[in-house]
């Protein structure tokens, strides 16, 4: 049996929600953006917002969002968009682990709250800087996406993109992943999972107002490692199967690193 064969019998045979659910999301412009091996770069995959550092190959981003775009797919042909987003990432992670990524730590949490209230954004910053403190310039480019979407138009096509994918309901879950070269485990992403959970409607995540009575906001953070053999090996398969979903899910986001 090749050495692949399983992984290739799952992208083949994941039970994926209908390309045309998402027809009417496609946004001009969408899709796989040009990558360039030598900038840090951002694009939003659906709930996920993905970083990649300079350093990282170009084939090698592409196959990544990829990857990261149908690991979102077959959770969500999985479990649905109202599941508990806990188990969403839990799934998602356990189908990048069926593609050839690793799992070096995990950790998951709810956030304690300092105050009656909180916004969103300011809370995950906090998390995300104890997180990736270890990582020289990680906290600090991560930081700057999150507040290039906190500051953007919330009309952006990106924006809307995100926004869409990330709250269903009361129930609102994101990611943000942060893609580098690791000089221990090789091509590695850091992946910042959070669910909020409202008594009452969300319209949106990042810029939404904790309140103790209200709402409460949960974390799973993780480390993997990406075997660079697998996702070479795997990319055509992953690429057929996800490629007319690009342009509803993948979107470019125009704001490049700042100063932190």
């Amino acid at each position: 049996m090749s050495e692949f064969a399983a992984a290739r019998t799952l992208i083949q045979m994941a039970e994926l929600p209908p390309v045309a659910a998402f027809a009417a999301d496609s946004i001009e412009g969408g899709g796989m953006p040009t990558f360039d091996v030598d900038k840090d770069q951002a694009l939003v995959v659906g709930s996920n917002v993905v970083s990649f550092t300079n350093g990282v190959e170009a084939d090698f981003r592409q196959a990544i969002s990829d990857s990261a775009l149908f690991a979102q797919l077959a959770t969500l042909g999985k479990v649905g968009v109202n599941a508990d987003p806990m188990a969403f990432t839990d799934y998602y992670l356990g189908t990048l682990l069926k593609l050839g990524w690793m799992v070096q730590k995990r950790d998951t949490g709810e956030f304690t709250y300092k105050g009656d209230s909180f916004d969103v954004h300011e809370a995950v910053i906090g998390l995300i800087t104890t997180f990736l403190a270890p990582i020289s310039g990680a906290a600090a480019a991560v930081i700057a996406v999150l507040k290039g979407l906190h500051n953007m138009n919330a009309s952006a096509p990106f924006i809307t993109l995100f926004n869409k994918q990330s709250v269903h309901g009361t129930i609102g879950h994101f990611q943000m992943t942060y893609v580098h070269m690791d000089p221990d485990h090789g091509l590695s992403a850091e992946v910042m999972a959070f669910a909020l959970d409202a008594d009452n409607k969300l319209t949106q995540v990042l810029f939404f107002r904790l309140t103790k009575k209200r709402t409460h906001l949960r974390r799973s953070l993780a480390t993997l490692s990406i075997d660079t053999a697998a996702i070479t090996a795997l990319h055509p398969n992953i690429a057929a199967r996800i490629k007319d979903y690009r342009t509803s899910f993948i979107a470019d986001a125009p704001f490049g690193p700042v100063e932190a």
